[in-house]
Protein backbone atom coordinates (compact mmCIF):
# COMPACT_ATOMS: atom_id res chain seq x y z
CA UNK A 1 0.00 0.00 0.00
CA UNK A 2 1.89 3.15 -1.18
CA UNK A 3 2.65 5.86 1.37
CA UNK A 4 2.26 9.15 -0.52
CA UNK A 5 4.24 11.12 2.09
CA UNK A 6 7.37 9.07 1.38
CA UNK A 7 7.03 8.87 -2.40
CA UNK A 8 9.59 10.16 -4.90
CA UNK A 9 7.15 11.49 -7.48
CA UNK A 10 9.15 10.67 -10.61
CA UNK A 11 9.59 7.07 -9.41
CA UNK A 12 5.89 6.85 -8.53
CA UNK A 13 4.92 8.09 -12.00
CA UNK A 14 7.25 5.55 -13.64
CA UNK A 15 5.67 2.78 -11.57
CA UNK A 16 2.21 3.91 -12.67
CA UNK A 17 3.27 3.46 -16.27
CA UNK A 18 4.52 -0.06 -15.57
CA UNK A 19 1.26 -0.82 -13.73
CA UNK A 20 -0.76 0.45 -16.70
CA UNK A 21 1.15 -1.82 -19.09
CA UNK A 22 0.75 -4.72 -16.68
CA UNK A 23 -3.01 -4.23 -16.49
CA UNK A 24 -3.38 -4.02 -20.27
CA UNK A 25 -1.17 -7.09 -20.89
CA UNK A 26 -0.54 -5.67 -24.37
CA UNK A 27 1.58 -2.89 -25.97
CA UNK A 28 0.19 0.65 -25.64
CA UNK A 29 0.65 3.91 -27.53
CA UNK A 30 1.87 7.11 -25.90
CA UNK A 31 -1.68 8.47 -26.14
CA UNK A 32 -3.14 5.38 -24.46
CA UNK A 33 -0.62 5.59 -21.63
CA UNK A 34 -1.37 9.28 -21.17
CA UNK A 35 -5.09 8.53 -20.91
CA UNK A 36 -4.46 5.64 -18.52
CA UNK A 37 -2.36 7.52 -15.97
CA UNK A 38 -3.47 11.11 -16.53
CA UNK A 39 -0.09 12.71 -17.19
CA UNK A 40 0.93 14.85 -20.22
CA UNK A 41 2.50 13.00 -23.12
CA UNK A 42 5.71 15.02 -22.73
CA UNK A 43 6.10 13.82 -19.13
CA UNK A 44 5.35 10.23 -20.08
CA UNK A 45 7.78 10.30 -23.00
CA UNK A 46 10.63 11.31 -20.68
CA UNK A 47 9.77 8.60 -18.17
CA UNK A 48 9.52 5.96 -20.90
CA UNK A 49 12.91 6.97 -22.30
CA UNK A 50 14.51 6.38 -18.90
CA UNK A 51 12.67 3.09 -18.39
CA UNK A 52 13.85 1.96 -21.84
CA UNK A 53 17.47 2.62 -20.88
CA UNK A 54 17.10 0.24 -17.94
CA UNK A 55 15.26 -2.40 -19.95
CA UNK A 56 12.05 -2.03 -17.96
CA UNK A 57 10.11 -0.93 -21.03
CA UNK A 58 10.61 -1.75 -24.71
CA UNK A 59 9.36 0.10 -27.78
CA UNK A 60 8.06 -1.96 -30.68
CA UNK A 61 8.59 -1.20 -34.36
CA UNK A 62 5.07 0.32 -34.54
CA UNK A 63 5.93 2.78 -31.76
CA UNK A 64 3.89 1.10 -29.07
CA UNK A 65 5.40 0.49 -25.65
CA UNK A 66 5.53 -2.85 -23.84
CA UNK A 67 7.00 -4.31 -20.68
CA UNK A 68 10.72 -4.98 -21.03
CA UNK A 69 12.74 -8.16 -20.62
CA UNK A 70 14.45 -6.73 -17.55
CA UNK A 71 11.14 -7.09 -15.71
CA UNK A 72 11.08 -10.75 -16.69
CA UNK A 73 14.55 -11.14 -15.18
CA UNK A 74 13.36 -9.41 -12.01
CA UNK A 75 10.34 -11.69 -11.85
CA UNK A 76 12.54 -14.76 -12.19
CA UNK A 77 14.79 -13.50 -9.40
CA UNK A 78 11.79 -12.97 -7.11
CA UNK A 79 10.35 -16.33 -8.07
CA UNK A 80 13.63 -18.02 -7.15
CA UNK A 81 13.23 -16.70 -3.63
CA UNK A 82 9.76 -18.16 -3.27
CA UNK A 83 10.81 -21.53 -1.98
CA UNK A 84 7.31 -21.88 -0.61
CA UNK A 85 6.07 -22.61 -4.15
CA UNK A 86 8.45 -25.56 -4.47
CA UNK A 87 7.49 -26.84 -1.05
CA UNK A 88 3.78 -26.34 -1.71
CA UNK A 89 3.58 -27.94 -5.17
CA UNK A 90 3.03 -31.57 -4.07
CA UNK A 91 0.47 -30.44 -1.51
CA UNK A 92 -1.43 -28.47 -4.14
CA UNK A 93 -1.40 -31.42 -6.52
CA UNK A 94 -2.76 -33.72 -3.85
CA UNK A 95 -5.42 -31.20 -2.81
CA UNK A 96 -6.60 -30.68 -6.39
CA UNK A 97 -6.83 -34.43 -6.91
CA UNK A 98 -8.60 -35.25 -3.66
CA UNK A 99 -11.00 -32.30 -3.68
CA UNK A 100 -11.73 -32.63 -7.41
CA UNK A 101 -11.16 -28.93 -8.01
CA UNK A 102 -8.43 -26.39 -8.68
CA UNK A 103 -5.99 -25.76 -5.83
CA UNK A 104 -4.29 -22.42 -5.22
CA UNK A 105 -1.71 -20.78 -2.99
CA UNK A 106 -2.03 -17.05 -2.31
CA UNK A 107 -0.52 -14.29 -0.23
CA UNK A 108 -1.66 -10.87 0.95
CA UNK A 109 -0.10 -7.83 -0.71
CA UNK A 110 -1.47 -4.43 0.20
CA UNK A 111 -5.19 -4.36 -0.45
CA UNK A 112 -5.33 -7.40 -2.74
CA UNK A 113 -4.51 -11.09 -2.76
CA UNK A 114 -1.84 -12.37 -5.14
CA UNK A 115 -2.03 -15.90 -6.57
CA UNK A 116 1.51 -17.35 -6.42
CA UNK A 117 0.84 -20.94 -7.48
CA UNK A 118 -2.00 -23.13 -8.69
CA UNK A 119 -2.74 -26.68 -9.70
CA UNK A 120 -5.64 -28.04 -11.71
CA UNK A 121 -7.24 -31.38 -10.93
CA UNK A 122 -7.86 -34.00 -13.55
CA UNK A 123 -11.65 -34.33 -13.55
CA UNK A 124 -14.42 -32.06 -14.75
CA UNK A 125 -14.36 -28.35 -15.65
CA UNK A 126 -11.63 -26.64 -13.64
CA UNK A 127 -11.32 -22.98 -12.72
CA UNK A 128 -8.22 -21.52 -11.11
CA UNK A 129 -6.77 -18.01 -10.71
CA UNK A 130 -3.85 -17.32 -13.04
CA UNK A 131 -0.50 -17.13 -11.27
CA UNK A 132 0.21 -13.46 -10.58
CA UNK A 133 -3.46 -12.51 -10.55
CA UNK A 134 -4.58 -9.79 -8.15
CA UNK A 135 -7.83 -10.82 -6.51
CA UNK A 136 -10.22 -8.88 -4.26
CA UNK A 137 -10.11 -9.32 -0.50
CA UNK A 138 -13.85 -9.11 0.09
CA UNK A 139 -15.12 -11.52 -2.55
CA UNK A 140 -12.70 -14.47 -2.43
CA UNK A 141 -12.13 -17.22 0.11
CA UNK A 142 -8.39 -16.52 0.24
CA UNK A 143 -8.99 -12.80 0.64
CA UNK A 144 -11.40 -13.25 3.52
CA UNK A 145 -9.11 -15.81 5.15
CA UNK A 146 -6.07 -13.51 5.09
CA UNK A 147 -8.07 -10.47 6.20
CA UNK A 148 -9.40 -12.41 9.18
CA UNK A 149 -5.88 -12.60 10.61
CA UNK A 150 -5.36 -8.83 10.57
CA UNK A 151 -6.54 -6.48 13.29
CA UNK A 152 -10.05 -5.21 12.64
CA UNK A 153 -8.79 -1.66 12.04
CA UNK A 154 -6.09 -2.81 9.59
CA UNK A 155 -8.52 -5.12 7.79
CA UNK A 156 -11.09 -2.35 7.46
CA UNK A 157 -8.45 0.05 6.14
CA UNK A 158 -7.39 -2.37 3.41
CA UNK A 159 -10.93 -3.25 2.42
CA UNK A 160 -11.92 0.40 2.06
CA UNK A 161 -8.70 1.21 0.21
CA UNK A 162 -9.41 -1.41 -2.43
CA UNK A 163 -13.13 -0.77 -2.56
CA UNK A 164 -15.81 -3.44 -2.27
CA UNK A 165 -17.62 -3.60 -5.63
CA UNK A 166 -20.45 -6.13 -6.16
CA UNK A 167 -19.08 -8.80 -8.49
CA UNK A 168 -22.28 -10.84 -8.12
CA UNK A 169 -25.56 -10.40 -6.24
CA UNK A 170 -23.98 -12.44 -3.41
CA UNK A 171 -20.94 -10.18 -2.86
CA UNK A 172 -20.67 -8.59 0.57
CA UNK A 173 -20.12 -4.88 -0.09
CA UNK A 174 -20.13 -3.47 3.46
CA UNK A 175 -16.85 -3.64 5.37
CA UNK A 176 -18.42 -4.01 8.81
CA UNK A 177 -20.70 -6.82 7.62
CA UNK A 178 -17.70 -8.71 6.32
CA UNK A 179 -15.59 -8.04 9.41
CA UNK A 180 -18.35 -9.21 11.73
CA UNK A 181 -17.89 -12.69 10.27
CA UNK A 182 -14.13 -12.84 10.72
CA UNK A 183 -14.30 -14.46 14.16
CA UNK A 184 -16.26 -17.30 12.54
CA UNK A 185 -13.40 -17.75 10.07
CA UNK A 186 -10.75 -17.79 12.82
CA UNK A 187 -12.73 -20.19 15.00
CA UNK A 188 -13.27 -22.73 12.22
CA UNK A 189 -9.90 -22.33 10.56
CA UNK A 190 -11.17 -21.70 7.02
CA UNK A 191 -13.09 -19.19 4.89
CA UNK A 192 -15.74 -19.93 2.28
CA UNK A 193 -16.63 -18.14 -0.93
CA UNK A 194 -20.15 -18.88 -2.10
CA UNK A 195 -20.63 -17.39 -5.56
CA UNK A 196 -19.39 -13.99 -4.35
CA UNK A 197 -16.73 -13.44 -7.02
CA UNK A 198 -18.19 -15.40 -9.92
CA UNK A 199 -21.61 -17.00 -10.17
CA UNK A 200 -21.44 -20.78 -9.89
CA UNK A 201 -18.00 -20.90 -8.30
CA UNK A 202 -17.43 -21.89 -4.70
CA UNK A 203 -14.13 -21.98 -2.85
CA UNK A 204 -12.57 -22.65 0.52
CA UNK A 205 -9.26 -21.39 1.90
CA UNK A 206 -7.28 -22.21 5.05
CA UNK A 207 -4.27 -20.50 6.69
CA UNK A 208 -0.67 -21.54 6.11
CA UNK A 209 1.66 -20.50 8.94
CA UNK A 210 5.42 -20.04 8.97
CA UNK A 211 7.89 -21.25 11.59
CA UNK A 212 6.95 -18.34 13.86
CA UNK A 213 3.27 -19.18 13.70
CA UNK A 214 2.35 -16.18 11.55
CA UNK A 215 -0.28 -16.65 8.83
CA UNK A 216 1.67 -15.97 5.64
CA UNK A 217 -0.34 -17.70 2.93
CA UNK A 218 -3.76 -19.09 2.11
CA UNK A 219 -4.17 -22.48 0.48
CA UNK A 220 -7.46 -23.57 -0.95
CA UNK A 221 -9.56 -25.08 -3.68
CA UNK A 222 -12.11 -23.60 -6.08
CA UNK A 223 -14.57 -25.36 -8.34
CA UNK A 224 -18.09 -25.70 -9.70
CA UNK A 225 -19.47 -27.18 -6.50
CA UNK A 226 -23.27 -27.23 -6.45
CA UNK A 227 -23.72 -25.84 -2.93
CA UNK A 228 -21.58 -25.33 0.14
CA UNK A 229 -23.77 -27.81 2.02
CA UNK A 230 -23.06 -30.72 -0.31
CA UNK A 231 -20.92 -33.63 0.79
CA UNK A 232 -18.38 -32.92 -1.95
CA UNK A 233 -17.83 -29.36 -0.76
CA UNK A 234 -17.64 -30.38 2.89
CA UNK A 235 -15.03 -32.94 1.87
CA UNK A 236 -13.13 -30.19 0.05
CA UNK A 237 -13.16 -28.13 3.26
CA UNK A 238 -11.70 -31.01 5.24
CA UNK A 239 -9.01 -31.64 2.61
CA UNK A 240 -8.10 -27.95 2.49
CA UNK A 241 -7.71 -27.70 6.27
CA UNK A 242 -5.56 -30.84 6.31
CA UNK A 243 -3.43 -29.51 3.47
CA UNK A 244 -2.93 -26.16 5.23
CA UNK A 245 -1.83 -27.91 8.42
CA UNK A 246 0.57 -30.21 6.56
CA UNK A 247 2.07 -27.37 4.53
CA UNK A 248 2.46 -25.24 7.67
CA UNK A 249 4.37 -28.09 9.31
CA UNK A 250 6.59 -28.39 6.23
CA UNK A 251 7.41 -24.69 6.59
CA UNK A 252 8.49 -25.18 10.19
CA UNK A 253 5.32 -24.45 12.14
CA UNK A 254 4.90 -26.52 15.27
CA UNK A 255 1.30 -26.55 16.52
CA UNK A 256 1.05 -25.82 20.24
Amino acid sequence: MPNEKNQVHSVAKAMELIEALLRRRAPMTLQELSAAVGYPKSTIHGLLSTLREYGMVAQNSDGRYALGLRLFECGCAVSAQWDVSKVARPYLEQLADRADGSAFLSLLEGDHVISIDQCTGGAGVQVVPEVGSRLPLHATAQGKLLVSHLSRSEARKRLLSAGMPPFTPHTITEADSLLDGMQWVRDRGYAVEDGEYKIGLRAVAAPVRDGLGEVRYAVGVVGLFRRVQTEEFQAAIAETVRTAEALSAALGYVKQ
